[in-house]
């Protein structure tokens, strides 16, 4: 099981400039949203830092934020692109407003440059090794906190899987109650009523069938235990026992409105926290 959230950061320096990344991962119910932001003069990363962020972390609200250390002004605008590009957008569009036009060519990234050094592919591979190695401090932050909230909804789990035990009890006291319940008062009518006793015992078996909760039972116990074998045995689990869970809330459900029976009430409300509190942390599952 693994986290969907997580946080790293690092400090590090190429041809003497400072830099600094931080990556922080949330909870996403959109797959995998991304939010980048670098220099202008290192947009062209950003290509390629999607592809890291998308092999090796599926899914989550991912902020990414790479700045540079440096005190001074290490930028230039490249005065002579911007007005090549205003020319161009002009041709396109004579309409448009001269800050829209302007607005529009500073915001294409190879305007701006460093002063101290030009792109080239071998600093790319620099810059895109040492965020690799950020991203993969978020996956070990995620495995780890994975592992907990894996100890936390075993134990959920695990809950409703004994108390539903403590039920085929209390089912079978509960049918007894019943049955000499009906019985005695129908040994209070019966010298003043007349009744087919075939056909009282066709209605009794269907109003015990109604309301008996041995397959709700069977069934949630079934779907505990896969979940549990899933929880086992595969990492990226959280939509697949989002599913589970969903089907463990109605068999619980299903018992509590046929239970009739104030024991078997206490147990459901009991079984219910606990598939609230999975549900809950599996919100923040991958």
């Amino acid at each position: 099981m693994i986290s969907m959230t997580g946080y790293a950061k690092k400090v590090f320096k190429i041809r003497n400039t400072s830099f600094f990344v931080l990556i922080r991962s949330l909870n996403s119910n959109k797959g995998l949203d991304m939010s980048i932001k670098t220099p202008r003069y290192l947009l062209d990363l950003e290509p390629d830092i999607k592809k890291i962020l998308t092999s090796k972390l599926v899914r989550g609200k991912i902020d990414i934020k790479l700045s540079e250390l440096s005190t001074n002004d290490s930028v230039d605008l490249n005065e002579k692109k911007v007005r090549s590009y205003i020319k161009i957008l002009k041709k396109i569009s004579p309409e448009s407003d001269p800050t829209q036009l302007l607005n529009a060519a500073i915001s294409l990234p190879d305007v701006f440059t460093s002063k101290y050094f030009n792109m080239t592919a071998s600093l790319k591979k620099d810059f895109l090794k040492i965020i690799n190695g950020v991203v993969s401090e978020i996956v070990k932050y995620r495995e780890k906190e994975g592992r907990q909230m894996a100890k936390s909804i075993k134990k959920y789990i695990n809950n409703i899987l004994t108390q539903s035990k403590r039920l085929v009890q209390l089912e079978q006291q509960r049918t007894r109650i019943k049955k000499q319940k009906i019985l005695d008062q129908l040994q209070s009518i019966s010298k003043d009523v007349e009744y087919n006793p075939g056909r009282l015992e066709s209605e009794m078996i269907y109003y015990f069938e109604k309301h008996d909760i041995t397959e709700e039972r069977v069934r949630l116990k079934y779907h505990c235990d896969f979940f549990l074998e899933i929880l086992k045995s595969e990492k990226i689990v959280g939509r697949k026992l989002n599913f589970l869970s969903q089907e463990i809330l109605r068999e619980i459900n299903t018992i509590g409105s046929k239970a009739h029976h104030f024991e078997i009430q206490k147990i459901v409300v009991q079984m219910k926290e606990d598939i609230d509190k999975t549900k809950e942390q599996l919100q923040n599952i991958l």
